[in-house]
């Protein structure tokens, strides 16, 4: 133990942490569960990311005392040549986050100054932008995959070759190609990636009891220590629930239910559905006869102003539908406890865009999943729920996502999914793969273990 106030700082600045997210929030929201969790150990942390966006996780989090949030100014929208009012392209601010990059190693350089070692956490997205950190003499780096190891394995396969490994490649009748889900910019991405890679290790939101062969053959391909620390979730224990605090109404609503007897309905914060889309599934959902919470986001609500000429629209639905289910479904058009929601006893199912997030949410809650695909990653976790392992069902087939999908079509994949022998079975599958990783998580547990093992490799 320390004996004065000098040697103190030394031993506490041993190692100092400093994350920087790629600045959507699908992005941030897991970065800030791994600060939270390198946080509880005792270890400084710095949270590198855009002014409005610390001061959203500060606004939204229970306590971040232990953490110390930089912020960065963002550059005016107007200078970038295609300017973009939102972050739901991957590549299409590279010239924006570009500008990012000299704040930000000269944020690493002055936290460097303070520590033996300043270990470098950051989204593989940001890989080009914070290039110069590898320069600083006393830095570590471990980047971040947001995706799953089934997608990153399928596309690296796709865009490098047959990675010579033995295991031959599993292909599915619906195994989507790698242009059409990421543009043809992810092959550039992939290359500047490929040559920045100086990383000491890599990180995903997955475990073994998930993902361990397809981790295995990353590790084999990538040539780099690979930590499965998902899910993300469940990283900390959450604190007691105050018995002041509030409900939200659709939880309110769960609690009248059977169990199993819900579906919730949800498609991430970015993604957006036509009028002419959001009127089919309003119908398929009302024509099923079965309950659901469906929560429509603002990203729902631009996209269709954007449409009328940024004329203000109300988001209308189908005249009379929410009169019409009243007390068997609910629309909520805020924000909602997704994982409170999914880890409820009466949701019976998850129709969902399969963010990787959302996967991870339901898969460790034990709720089935009604896949709906839009982009990037999603058809390869779509895939991977319903082909491999088959704890979903599929609404939107990639091959046709041109196409409407029907009230109709909606309205038989819900009834598959809630009410028939076939979704009963893919829900016990679900139960079976959600018992497993929290068994992995708990004490002396392979998540657990991993997880302890990356503290130790970013300290030692």
């Amino acid at each position: 133990m320390a004996t004065n106030s000098s040697t103190t700082i030394l031993q506490l600045n041993e190692v100092i942490v400093a994350v920087i997210p790629w600045p959507e929030y699908g992005h941030i929201n897991p970065l800030f569960h791994i600060a939270n969790f390198i946080s509880s150990h005792n270890i400084p942390l710095h949270f590198i990311s855009l002014i409005d966006r610390n001061q959203d996780l500060k606004n939204r989090a229970q306590n971040t005392s232990k953490i110390h949030f930089n912020d960065l100014l963002a550059p005016p929208l107007t200078q970038i040549s295609e300017p973009r009012k939102d972050f739901a392209d991957e590549f299409a601010f590279l010239e924006f986050l570009d500008k990012l990059g000299e704040p930000i190693y000269e944020i690493c350089v002055e936290i460097s100054k303070k520590a033996k070692k300043l270990v470098v956490i950051f989204d593989s997205l940001m890989t080009n932008v914070i290039k110069e950190v590898y320069s600083i003499s006393n830095v570590e780096c471990y980047s971040f995959h947001v995706i799953s190891a089934f997608c990153m394995y399928s596309t690296f396969q796709q865009i490098v070759g047959e990675v010579k490994d033995g295991v031959a490649r599993q292909v599915f009748d619906e195994m989507p190609e790698v242009e059409d889900c990421f543009g043809p910019d992810i092959f550039e991405f992939v290359k500047k990636e490929r040559e920045c890679n100086l990383n000491c290790g890599e990180f995903m939101n997955s475990c073994r009891e998930l993902e361990g062969e397809y981790l295995d053959l990353l590790v084999k391909f990538r040539k780099k220590p690979l930590f499965g620390l998902g899910p993300f979730h469940m990283l900390q224990e959450l604190p007691e629930s105050s018995g002041n605090r509030s409900r939200h109404e659709c939880v309110e609503f769960l609690d009248e239910q059977d169990v199993n007897s819900v579906m919730f309905v949800s498609f991430g914060t970015t993604t957006t559905l036509s009028r002419e889309q959001m009127n089919e599934l309003a119908l398929g959902l009302e024509k099923s006869n079965h309950k659901f919470i469906w929560v429509i986001r603002e990203a729902d609500k631009k996209m269709e102003t954007d449409k009328c000429g940024g004329k203000d629209w109300n988001f209308e639905l189908p005249e009379g539908f929410e009169e019409r289910v009243e007390g068997r479904g609910m629309v909520v058009r805020n924000w909602v406890p997704q994982m409170e929601i999914l880890g409820h006893k009466s949701t019976g199912g998850f129709l969902s865009h399969c963010g990787w997030n959302s996967c991870m949410e339901s898969i460790s809650m034990g709720v089935p999943i009604a896949t709906w695909p839009i982009q990037v990653d999603q058809p390869y976790n779509a895939v991977f729920v319903t082909n491999v392992l088959k704890i979903g069902i599929p609404v939107r087939s990639w091959a046709r996502r041109e196409e409407l999908v029907t009230a109709t079509t909606i309205e038989k994949a819900v009834r598959t999914l809630m009410g028939t022998p076939e979704g009963v079975e893919i829900r016990q599958r679900a139960m079976e793969l959600s018992n497993k990783i929290k068994n992995s998580v708990s004490h002396g547990g392979l998540a657990h273990k991993e997880r302890e093992s990356f503290i130790t490799c970013i300290t030692k």
